[in-house]
């Protein structure tokens, strides 16, 4: 059982990777207390702070020893990775890190846009994925190698952006076959060796070895 000092969470998503996965990570990553709750939707809608979940509650973290209630899913990510010490304290590499989690982001948002794809044609939405991921696999992957392609992007740890850049492959391969499955193939197909590698680094976790 955690201890007063050590933080316990819940967090409230779907019974999907999603936007959540990248959370769930890591939370596991850092070995936190934590569980989670799928709610009834749209049932619980209106409970939620903003009416969309993810949601993060830390229990008893506020000063009056209520609880800490956090959405939206890249904030939720970016507080649980500066608490437990996967995103640096200086300014400029930690901008770094977000910079190339919200080009992953934009990525698997159109990903998903190519189900909806409103306002123009699915070809049109296929066709600008597939460029924007293209990109991301080319510039990133220069990345990785300017850091000596170890399976990181940054240094020789586990950082914020591996789990990110992790949590995008299991969800477009695993989620995003299931809703686009030539579009997820297409994904995989696209791996280059250096993003192969970190996700043989990071599937390598030992307390990520079980997710």
């Amino acid at each position: 059982m955690a201890s007063s000092n050590t933080p316990s969470y819940t967090l409230r998503y779907f019974k999907v990777s999603g936007i959540a996965e990248t959370s769930r990570l890591l939370l596991t990553a850092a070995n936190a207390d934590w569980t989670e709750e799928n709610p009834e939707w749209p049932q619980e809608k209106a409970a939620q702070p903003f009416g969309r979940i993810p949601v993060l509650i830390e229990k008893g973290a506020n000063k009056d020893g209520s609880d800490f209630v956090l959405c939206e899913s890249k904030v939720i990510e970016r507080y649980l990775a500066r608490k437990h010490g996967f995103i640096p304290n200086d300014p400029m590499q930690a901008a770094r890190q977000e910079e190339i989690r919200d080009q992953i982001a934009d990525v698997a948002n159109l990903f998903f846009d190519v189900r909806w794809h409103k306002g123009e044609s699915k070809e049109e939405a296929i066709a600008k994925f597939k460029g924007l991921s293209d990109k991301m696999f080319e510039v990133h992957s220069r990345i990785l190698r300017e850091n000596g392609s170890n399976g990181y992007f940054f240094g020789n740890e586990l950082s914020y952006v591996d789990i990110a850049a992790y949590a995008y492959l299991r969800t477009i391969s695993g989620f995003g076959a299931t809703v686009e499955p030539e579009l997820s193939k297409y994904v995989v197909d696209s791996l280059t060796p250096e993003f192969k590698q970190l996700a043989k680094k990071v599937d390598a976790e030992p307390l990520l070895a079980a997710h």
